[in-house]
């Protein structure tokens, strides 16, 4: 499983009201830190298409990937194409949204397209659990802003 103390981090913060926009830190209400680092954790372990069975752990990995889309605007700096690119897929999996097949000449497009589709199936739960992930490995590389 990976650590993900640096997004529990950003998290708290938000929570306390100690830092961030007033939409972040309303996105942050609620979250059970305890409840999302077991829904985290047993969603780590478990395959790609496999649910949540716990409806309080799923309610809460979906709040914490809705805090996470807020948060990730919070970064010092913007992320790179490719880390985009791995964001876009799993937040298109966790809203449930397809993707449009791009034209004959859309190559930058067939390759967002490519990547999606290799994680369309993927269960909202495994979705909201990468996205989180890659957030947290943005919070790291970038830092998050004071305001």
């Amino acid at each position: 499983m990976a650590d993900i103390t640096p997004f529990i981090t950003v998290l708290e913060a938000a929570q306390k009201k100690e830092k961030f926009t007033a939409e972040v830190q309303t996105a942050a209400e609620g979250i059970d830190v305890e409840v999302l680092k077991a829904a985290f954790a047993k969603v780590s372990e478990q395959g790609e298409f496999e649910k949540l069975d716990d409806a309080a752990e799923a309610e809460t990995l979906q709040k914490a990937f809705e805090f996470a889309a807020k948060a990730v605007m919070m970064l010092q700096k913007p992320p790179g194409l490719l880390e985009k690119k791995d964001l876009y897929i799993y937040f298109k999996v966790s809203k449930g949204e397809a993707m449009e097949q791009p034209g004959r000449f859309e190559l930058q497009k067939k390759q967002l397209f490519g990547a999606w589709e290799s994680v369309k199936d993927y269960s909202v739960a495994k979705a909201n659990q990468r996205y989180i992930e890659h957030v947290n490995n943005l919070i790291v590389k970038y830092g998050t802003v004071d305001n």
